[in-house]
């Protein structure tokens, strides 16, 4: 079984675009501590997460297998 990790998503999906913190701030209308947070985030509503994968050019599954991780490691 395995997790996805909203922020490994984020950060992927981010750098695989070549998109900036700063495009990103200016896109959604926030500032610099949100979209850290948002790469730090483990989880997000189901919302947040279709309109982050619009926004970088994926689709919701393509977006969130960007943050896989094997749950088995994790169990430890």
């Amino acid at each position: 079984m395995s997790q996805v990790n909203f922020g490994k998503c984020f950060k992927a999906a981010q750098k695989n675009r070549g998109i900036s913190n700063r495009q990103v701030m200016n896109d959604f209308g926030v500032f610099r501590q949100q979209v850290h947070r948002w790469q730090n985030t483990p989880s997000i509503t189901l919302h947040k997460a279709e309109e982050f994968a619009n926004y970088f050019g994926y689709t919701l599954i393509g977006f969130l297998k960007l943050g896989q991780e094997d749950a088995s490691k994790t169990d430890n």
